[in-house]
Formats: C-alpha cells, structure tokens, sequence
C-alpha cells in the first residue's frame, strides 16, 4: 500500500513514530510497506544500517524488497534524481501505491508522493 524511500526507512530506523505506527500497521498484515533496494542500500548508507538490523523489518510477509529489474534499471537510468528515488518512483507507477517521504524536495510535483 505504500512505497518508502530511503529518507522514511530511516525516519523508521530512527523510531519516527508515524513511520513506526505504520510498519506496526503492516506487521499485523493490515497492509503491505515496499522497500525499494536501492532505498534500502541508500538507508543503509545514510544510518549505518548493519545487515543483520534488516531482518526484523522485513521478516513479516507484508514487507516486500523491490528488486531493481532490469526494465526498471533501464528506464530510469535516463531520469534524474538520486537511483534510490528513481526506483521510488519507477515502483510507485508500477503499483499504484505512493511514495512516503520524509524529504518531498526531492521529487517533481508529478510524482505520487506522501511526505510524513
């Protein structure tokens, strides 16, 4: 139901409650959350992520990684942006689902984007 970019995967790493909230929401099989693999890399990066933090977050079937596929690599490598929120938004169009964003600066005003 929604896709988070690297900057809410780390708000929810950081215990941002609105983001916490939610991961709890899709824990209980309310909904589904998308991470992106780039945004997981991005989000890795950017806190200090160890792998094995990882497994507790997508462990529950309503979490789904995105891999980056090889129409998605292809189409937005002509798109501007950091590739972390290109495939945001490659996978937003893809599944209809927005993207949560803790930093909406960083997209057009066209993409389907929802900042908490």
């Amino acid at each position: 139901m929604f896709v988070l970019d690297a900057s809410a995967i780390v708000a929810m790493f950081d215990a941002y409650e609105p983001l916490m909230n939610l991961w709890f929401r899709a824990d209980r099989g309310d909904f589904p959350l998308a991470f992106p693999a780039a945004a997981i890399v991005e989000a890795g990066d950017q806190a200090g992520i160890r792998p094995t933090a990882w497994e507790p977050v997508l462990w529950s079937p309503s979490m789904k990684v995105l891999p980056l596929d090889e129409a998605a690599a292809t189409t937005v490598s002509a798109w501007s942006g950091s590739l972390a929120v290109r495939q945001a938004i490659w996978e937003s169009e893809a599944t209809g689902w927005p993207v949560l964003t803790c930093d909406p600066g960083q997209y057009a005003a066209e993409a389907y984007v929802l900042a908490v």
